[in-house]
């Protein structure tokens, strides 16, 4: 991999330093290549609205235009702001998740949970517990009991059972290790793969979970039930007023109000459901999937078939419930959920599959060269590392090699002490597996170091990584220069405003404006005796009360000379005219003078024209300051490529 990454870096520069030989343009003391005007202008064609900045000479006013703010931004240090780098951090760490994981791998766990999500399955389950970091003796032990109740379960021997006489799952006193439907991300990731290869009546072999061995019984699968949203009311026994009758009495109360349909659902659920978080809203329910809400609640609401369907009365152990279904929500096609299920995929612990075979390539190409020795730890862990007492060492070797990333970064042993001190364990009996666990955490030590290591070399590694951050870092310094130098600067500087205002005042005059009221009517006697009312001065409000109730249409707009939809003044103040299948009537309401309006009233837009006004200062300023010379030779073969 790292032959290969290198590689592709190489290569990618070999390109640049090829067309960097030349010089598009220089800027202040800065030479811009054409590779670099030219990557920009072709990936930002398709963003670029207006057509006229499409055309590569506009085009390049917008490039000189950005690289000079851009260069006073990198002048006046933007690029080191506290709060940009936070956010450039931010990103960072964002963007970098889908080079910390084989992308192979996790597109087919997706793939994979997105085919599970549709089949519910029936399980149920005994399990044999022992902890992760159990001691290879106690590791043993359980897998041969698990193994011992796995061939007395195939040779025929009743699951419940057994589950009821060895499984050491809390539940099993009430379930007989019956679990009931699960659905993918409901379980373990182990726990739901076995679930799902294991066929229908078969036992899956013994497996591994972070709670110990189980064994899996399928009892049943389902087209999956997918997710439903419901209203429910619910009545309780833990009132305040006694008087009141008792919760089963109510519910069926509300029943039969809502079979003789003499109130609606949601009004009842306001006014009488014990449910308070609900009931504010009619009793509506965030939508569920199976698994997420008590059996019997669950098995109500997936039992009702189409929305509007109320089921009757039925108790849990909350209280009383009606349920109304208010619509169902089957699995969607998987174009419709990649990204959902992708999220869960790289929350699950079934990502750390990706981040397995991704260290798998990281290990090939960055290698790592131990330089320590393990054994000089082991002599610095004592009991206090298994009763959370220990503290970090001073020795001799501190400072030295334990290994070496990449022939390029050095990892001491007091790196690896800092890391052990947040791992310490509280039990004195794994002080016997303490040279297992010394080498388990150096594993994962070793690990973490890499990935890291890979992390904060991604840039180098990926130019295509490097260029989105740079445009991003770029993209907030030059947010943060303008808001400090344009639009702040726009906003607090009120006599400067003012005096803008007052020296392009006549750029904002308004000429003689018509105010028209337009009428509409399919009726041709209606229109002409509206037509009359307003040419004898009726005004618009009276219009509507004499003849709203006939669903007359009405809009008052503002015309200049030249766009009145038709000829109106002082004598001629109202027209009546047919338009398709309707009678339109103009009125005119009134004329407005030519005018200049108040700053007050135009203030956005004599503010947006500082604004504008504030950066052609900034700009000239800075073409003094980064003085711009264009190599027309090169300009022009560029030119010629693109233009149209």
């Amino acid at each position: 991999m790292r032959t290969i990454l290198f590689g592709i870096i190489l290569l990618f520069g070999f390109n640049i330093l090829a067309q960097e030989n030349q010089t598009l343009m220089q800027l202040g003391k800065r030479n811009v290549s054409p590779q670099e005007f030219e990557q920009m202008y072709v990936k930002n064609l398709d963003l670029i609205q207006d057509p006229a900045q499409k055309d590569i000479d506009n085009y390049l006013d917008l490039f000189i235009k950005y690289k000079l703010e851009l260069a006073d931004a990198y002048a006046k240090k933007y690029d080191r702001d506290p709060k940009l780098q936070r956010e450039l951090q931010m990103y960072r760490r964002d963007l970098a998740k889908k080079y910390l994981s084989d992308d192979e791998i996790i597109n087919h766990l997706v793939k994979e949970a997105y085919n599970r999500m549709k089949t519910d399955v029936h399980v149920a389950h005994i399990l044999v517990r022992v902890a992760p970091d159990a001691s290879p003796a106690d590791t043993l032990k359980a897998y041969q009991k698990i193994e011992a109740i796995y061939k007395k379960a195939k040779s025929g021997t009743d699951f419940g059972q057994l589950a009821l006489k060895y499984s050491e799952d809390p539940s099993v006193k009430y379930n007989k290790g019956d679990l009931d439907y699960i659905n993918v991300f409901n379980t373990v990731y182990p726990f739901e793969t076995a679930a799902y290869q294991t066929p229908v009546g078969q036992i899956s072999k013994p497996f591994r979970t972070r709670f110990g061995y189980h064994i899996v019984k399928v009892l049943d699968k389902r087209p999956a039930r997918g997710e439903v949203e419901v209203a429910h009311i619910m009545t309780t026994d833990n009132r305040k007023n006694t008087n009141e009758a008792d919760a089963k009495t109510r519910i069926y109360q509300i029943y039969e109000q809502l079979k003789q349909n003499k109130a609606k659902f949601e009004d009842l659920a306001r006014k009488f459901s014990d449910d308070k978080s609900s009931a504010r809203n009619g009793g509506r329910l965030h939508r569920f999937g199976i698994r997420q809400m008590i059996p019997a609640f669950e098995q109500q609401a997936f039992s009702l078939k189409h929305p509007g369907d109320i089921s009757q009365p039925f108790k849990t152990q909350y209280g009383w419930h009606i349920i109304k279904l208010l619509k169902k929500y089957p699995v969607l096609p998987f174009e419709q959920v990649q990204n959902l299920v992708r999220q869960k995929v790289l929350r699950d612990e079934r990502s750390k599959m990706g981040r397995q075979k991704l260290l798998q390539k990281l290990n090939k190409e960055l290698p790592i060269k131990v330089t320590g020795k393990l054994q000089t730890i082991a002599k610095h862990i004592n009991r206090n590392f298994f009763e959370n007492k220990w503290k970090i060492p001073q020795t001799p070797e501190d400072k030295k090699s334990l290994f070496i990333i990449n022939n390029d970064e050095t990892v001491t042993y007091h790196d690896f002490y800092q890391y052990l001190y947040k791992r310490q364990r509280h039990n004195p009996q794994l002080i016997k597996q303490k040279e297992q666990i010394i080498s388990e955490a150096f594993k994962n030590f070793k690990n973490d170091k890499l990935l890291d290591y890979y992390n904060r070399h991604l840039e180098q590694f990926y130019p295509e990584f490097a260029h989105i951050m740079n445009e991003y870092k770029h993209g907030l310094m030059l947010y943060a220069i303008k808001k400090e130098q344009i639009w702040d600067k726009a906003e607090k500087d009120t006599t400067g405003l003012k005096s803008f205002y007052q020296k392009n005042k006549n750029k904002y005059r308004l000429p003689k404006r018509f105010v028209i009221l337009l009428v509409q009517t399919p009726q041709r006697k209606m229109a002409k005796k509206m037509a009359k009312d307003l040419r004898k001065g009726l005004s618009k409000n009276d219009l509507i009360k004499k003849y709203g109730q006939y669903g007359i249409l009405t809009k008052e707009k503002e015309y200049t000379q030249q766009n009145m939809p038709v000829k109106l003044d002082k004598q001629h103040k109202t027209v009546l005219q047919k338009e398709n299948n309707q009678y339109a009537i103009y009125h005119l309401v009134q004329i407005k003078p030519a005018a200049v309006p108040s700053l007050k009233d135009i203030k956005g837009q004599v503010l947006a024209d500082y604004q504008n006004y504030l950066e052609k200062q900034w700009l000239e300023q800075l073409r003094k300051k980064y003085p711009v010379k264009i190599n027309e030779k090169v300009w022009q073969q560029m030119r010629a490529k693109y233009k149209k």
